[in-house]
């Protein structure tokens, strides 16, 4: 038997044996089922492969033809090799994130794996139909390990980093103390997790990297990277509408790899890859309960009943868990209920409200979730509810299965919409109460380490939520706030925004906070310079301080040596580097960060709503392609113009504040927001002549790949810097591309 296909065959009956024991371990029926169905039918094709191995090999063999009309059409071939790679980055950094949610909070790594193996693959070139093969080979395994493994692994690795970091992190939340010890031990573990994982992603898209690198050879440069883009550009488009739709990821993998069919020329291999995308697909397509993947996160909900105590009556409810992680229960809270319960379970709805002076009049909920805390407001007699909940999904589940459907209320506006956006539209003064419910999203925004509801939790965002109070409104936040430092994060933010004490009602697990809004001629009750507050330049409400966590700096140096390990297996040695692709690694560094900066500084205008970071990458490749027309048309575009233009743009980029555009109207957000993305089209005009005059187009592109890698390192220093810093970052990295561009040979 062929030794990698040994290797195949050996991964997949240790995963299936690790399947079949998880699924014997006392846990949920549906997830013991799936598994066990998943792991026998993945053991039957594991051993079928084994007893036909010449078979097997036969299609394996290096020697297949290649596939004529990727030669004969190769602005076509082109074209989808550039969709299949960018559909497929965002569809595994998403699942990824989904179903081990250690990467919902590490989301670079997965990222990053894809760049590198993009890179790797593109200055290798040379693709052959049986790399293809081997890859949806592996493909199996892989999202049989996703779909079916993380059911058992992902908790044990959200507990392993909720003790290996100060960040805070629901739902995984160590309360007691750690020593030094027993913490280093266990990022070492989770960064050795992220390192495997960084070698089997990256090596994933080696393949698909070969395939671009082969496709650039075909064509003109210039006209070349144009439709790479424009192949990036539909990729991104796709993966959008899937977005908007609730596909299940299923539907994302046929897309995704069908495709690479276009490349087999032999039936019996054409065949063979067929079958192998539908194992795929179906191996992905199991769920408990009723699993909705919605534009932001994957929802799992089912019906439960359960006893507060044992005298009580037994009540029914409804689970909603996001990425498998307890979100919420939309129950029967009426005071009948509660008696028949013989206690309040979740006692800290009613608890905001009673915490309130007087009656709330109208109410703003942010964060409404299936309905809980609209529920608890109309019980306390709110004429009015607006709830905000940016997940459209979130809310459909709630108007189905919460037992007081609170939603076909009258009384209750619904505002599918993310909360800063909600803001700034809602009416000034109009409020008696603005409730920020359990917002925790358990995800990430885009590409950034910024938490999908971070811009909710800054000193800018109450400032505005102050500003739709009443006068003698009060502002009340709900969390799950295990830390010290963290409950006294949340009684400084409404301490400083209301110029008054704050009240606190502990309930089981949850704290209630709560401040009346002091008179606008009264001063605040303390300073509002506290250093640690998160504000809209470092939203980071989960972070203790200013600073890179000690897990986060360790995994990435875990990472940079997995990277360089990764190189090395694949047999590319930097002797093949020169400075000209120093400057193309540059400027893919750059490129990568100016993305990330983007996409949250355009959050802040339109809402870290699910649409902005796939317009904000669209926008970005549509000015790359804009740069590419501009060099075609105007040959020989000077170096040290384009550069100018690119420092001065990044220099007003960063020096232009987001909040002189709020609530000037969407014109003003728009050219603030081509302001922010003007760098990239400068960029792009020096990457479009210095790539025109590449030997080779593989290695070119993928050094820029691979510079994008460093870039993804980098963003962490975020967490330390600010948001606004990323964009000094990004012109330090230009400077790098400038220098190595000095370097080269005289006929640059």
């Amino acid at each position: 038997m062929d030794k990698r296909l040994r290797e195949w065959v050996t991964v997949s009956i240790v995963l299936c044996g690790a399947l079949l024991l998880g699924a014997a371990l006392p846990q949920h029926r549906e997830a013991a089922r799936i598994a066990s169905t998943v792991a026998i039918a993945l053991l039957g094709f594991a051993i079928a492969v084994a007893v036909w191995h010449e078979r097997v090999g036969g299609l394996l063999d290096p020697s297949a033809p290649d596939a004529a009309r990727s030669a004969a059409s190769p602005r076509f071939t082109l074209f989808l090799a550039s969709f299949v790679a960018l559909f497929l980055e965002m569809v595994l950094i998403r699942y990824i994130g989904s179903q081990l949610r250690i990467f919902a909070f590490y989301k670079n790594v997965p990222l990053i794996a894809a760049y590198l193996g993009l890179g790797l693959g593109c200055a290798l070139g040379q693709a052959r139909p049986h790399h293809l093969l081997r890859l949806l080979l592996w493909c199996l395994p892989l999202f049989v390990f996703l779909a079916v493994g993380s059911l058992f692994f992902s908790g044990m690795l959200g507990q392993m980093a909720a003790i290996a970091s100060s960040e805070h992190i629901l739902g995984d939340t160590v309360v007691a103390p750690s020593s030094f010890l027993l913490e280093l031990a266990e990022q070492l573990g989770m960064g050795a997790f992220c390192v495997a994982t960084l070698f089997a992603l990256a090596s994933f898209f080696v393949p698909i990297g070969r395939l671009l690198g082969d496709a650039f050879e075909r064509l003109p440069r210039l006209s070349a990277y144009s439709l790479n883009i424009a192949g990036s550009l539909a990729g991104t488009g796709v993966f959008l509408l899937l977005g908007s739709l609730w596909a299940p990821p299923w539907i994302w993998l046929l897309l995704g790899l069908l495709p690479l069919v276009w490349w087999l020329a032999d039936r019996r291999q054409a065949l063979a890859a067929m079958g192998l995308v539908l194992a795929s697909a179906l191996a992905v397509a199991p769920g408990i309960g009723e699993t909705i993947w919605s534009p932001y996160q994957k929802l799992v909900g089912e019906p439960i009943a359960f006893k507060v105590d044992d005298q009580g009556a037994e009540v029914s409810g409804y689970l909603v868990d996001i990425s498998d992680v307890f979100y919420q229960v939309a129950v029967d809270l009426r005071p009948a209920a509660v008696a028949r319960m013989g206690e309040n379970p979740f006692p800290h709805y009613d608890a905001a409200f009673r915490l309130l002076p007087d009656s709330p009049g109208r109410v703003l909920i942010v964060g409404a979730g299936t309905g809980n805390d609209v529920a608890a407001a109309l019980r306390a007699g709110a004429t009015q509810v607006d709830a905000v909940d940016i997940d459209p999904a979130i809310v459909a589940l709630g108007r189905r299965h919460h037992p007081e459907h609170p939603y076909d209320d009258p009384r209750v506006h619904v505002i599918v919409d993310d909360a800063r956006a909600a803001f700034r539209r809602l009416p000034e003064g109009a409020y008696g109460a603005v409730m920020f419910g359990l917002l925790d999203s358990h995800t990430q925004l885009g590409m950034s380490s910024v938490r999908l509801d971070n811009y909710v939790f800054t000193r800018e965002s109450f400032a505005e939520a102050r500003r739709l109070l009443r006068p003698g409104g009060s502002l009340v936040v709900t969390a799950a706030t295990f830390r010290d430092w963290f409950r006294q994060r949340f009684v400084d933010l409404l301490e400083t925004t209301c110029g008054a004490p704050v009240q606190t009602k502990e309930a089981q697990l949850w704290v209630t906070y709560a401040c009346q809004v002091a008179p606008a001629e009264q001063p605040p009750s303390r300073p509002t310079t506290a250093a640690t507050l998160p504000i809209d330049d470092w939203p980071f409400l989960y972070l203790p301080e200013r600073g890179i966590p000690r897990a986060y700096a360790l995994v990435v140096l875990l990472l940079f040596f997995g990277s360089v390990w990764v190189v090395r297996a694949h047999g590319l040695s930097p002797a093949r580097f020169s400075a000209y692709h120093g400057h193309l690694f540059f400027l893919g560094a750059a490129f990568l960060l100016m993305e990330v900066y983007s996409i949250n500084r355009l959050a802040l205008l339109f809402g870290t709503t699910w649409i902005v970071s796939a317009v904000a990458v669209m926008v970005v490749l549509t000015l790359i392609i804009a740069a590419n027309f501009t060099v075609a048309i105007v040959r020989g575009v000077p170096y040290p113009l384009a550069y100018a233009g690119l420092a001065a743009s990044l220099l007003v980029s960063f020096a232009l504040d987001p909040a002189i555009v709020l609530g000037e109207g969407v014109g003003a957000s728009v050219a603030y927001g081509f302001v922010v993305l003007l760098p990239v089209y400068f960029a792009g005009l020096v990457f479009a002549r210095s790539f025109a005059r590449a030997d080779e187009a593989g290695p070119a592109i993928g050094a820029n790949m691979l510079g994008a890698v460093v870039g993804g390192w980098t963003e962490y220093a975020s967490m330390a810097l600010g948001i606004k810093a990323l964009a000094l970052l990004a012109l330090v990295f230009y400077l790098g591309s400038l220098v190595c561009l000095t370097r080269t040979r005289p006929s640059s």
